[in-house]
């Protein structure tokens, strides 16, 4: 695969496609069906602009079941392929998400019968796709969706998604919060110590929070800079020039969406927790990351678990975005407040329930 095939090695179902249109007339039609990851993921951009360059979609039905095919999640994409076709010429994307051979049947007729996106069914192009960063098969966005990325400023031209470092040893250089002494500690980024604030991703959570966990950073990360001609376990300590800045940091992987979180300056970040930087306009930029329309393009700019800086950098915003009063000051304050109420913090100072219950005590004496 890597030898004949090394645009599409990721999976066999690419040489398959690639070597029928290889074998296709000129004038021919490639019928085919296969699972639908490369419909969007990053690493099958190859294979869809093999597809897009100098053909064109005569017809595709997207299917969505899990009763069949597990390995491949129960998604299927068979489609009719053009040989000579217009990449302009738009064609039917029928969506069919059903259990069972015949409520796929039914749809299917109800869809080619009323055309309509309640149905099921849709109308694209290649150059639809072709117009969105990365051609992702999203036929069923919207033409404003679309618009989006011709009129909008990609994320990644107004600030920096970065990735943290990795240290080649978490069990040594990594530590709960808790776990170290006070005295060591310089979590407020006005003070020196051994050990640091450190990003590393965590659970869903917006505005603030998962700040629990800190690495030795001790005389500039000696300890770690000591490794970094190691054979293994060496660190890779990328982006040096950001740490310690203010941002909005996220969990790179996450299975509970993505959110994004301040984090004030102090801090270094990890492979795991990246973090978005920006001279100017650092609020209104991370309430928009927590915003539905970035979870909207994030759904097909990243389809996966994985939220990699890329990603995060192809969001379009939307012009005047910077003229809106969209500030997350308060925001991120009530989610501080409601983070600093569990012990589980560094800054918790005292239980909500305890402290409600003192001032009720006081106002009856």
């Amino acid at each position: 695969m890597k030898d004949e095939f090394p645009d599409v090695k990721q999976d066999l179902y690419g040489a398959f496609v690639v070597r029928g249109i290889e074998l296709a007339h000129d004038a021919g039609l490639l019928a085919i069906v296969i699972g639908d990851t490369w419909m969007s993921i990053k690493s099958f951009e190859a294979l869809r602009l093999r597809l897009l360059n100098g053909h064109a979609f005569g017809s595709f039905v997207h299917m969505r079941d899990v009763s069949n095919h597990p390995d491949i999640f129960g998604a299927n994409a068979a489609f009719v392929l053009s040989m000579a076709g217009n990449r302009s010429r738009r064609a039917p994307f029928i969506r069919l998400t059903p259990l069972g051979s015949d409520r796929k049947e039914h749809d299917l007729r109800i869809a080619l019968a009323q055309r309509t996106e309640g149905t099921g069914f849709h109308l694209a192009s290649g150059a639809d796709f072709a117009a969105i960063p990365g051609s992702p098969i999203v036929y069923w966005l919207s033409e404003k969706m679309r618009a989006a990325f011709a009129t909008g400023t990609p994320l990644g031209h107004v600030a920096a998604p970065r990735k943290g470092i990795d240290t080649g040893e978490n069990a040594e250089f990594l530590r709960m919060w808790w776990e170290v002494s006070c005295r060591q500690l310089a979590v407020d980024g006005a003070h020196q110590g051994k050990w640091l604030p450190y990003n590393k991703g965590g659970g869903f959570r917006r505005w603030y929070g998962n700040r629990d966990v800190v690495v030795n950073w001790e005389f500039d990360g000696a300890a770690i800079r000591a490794r970094k001609d190691w054979a293994s376990r060496k660190p890779t300590l990328r982006n040096l020039d950001f740490m310690k800045r203010e941002g909005f940091s996220w969990g790179t992987v996450s299975s509970g969406g993505f959110s994004a979180r301040y984090t004030p300056p102090g801090a270094l970040f990890d492979n795991g927790g990246c973090t978005l930087f920006a001279d100017q306009g650092l609020g209104r930029l991370g309430a928009f990351l927590n915003s539905t329309a970035n979870d909207l393009f994030l759904g097909f700019l990243a389809p996966t678990l994985n939220f990699q800086p890329g990603d995060i950098a192809l969001v379009p915003l939307a012009p005047g975005l910077n003229t809106l009063d969209i500030e997350a000051a308060e925001c991120i304050q009530n989610a501080r407040d409601d983070y600093d109420s569990f012990e589980d913090s560094w800054d918790f100072s005292w239980n909500p329930l305890v402290r409600r219950a003192c001032d009720s005590a006081s106002r009856l004496d």
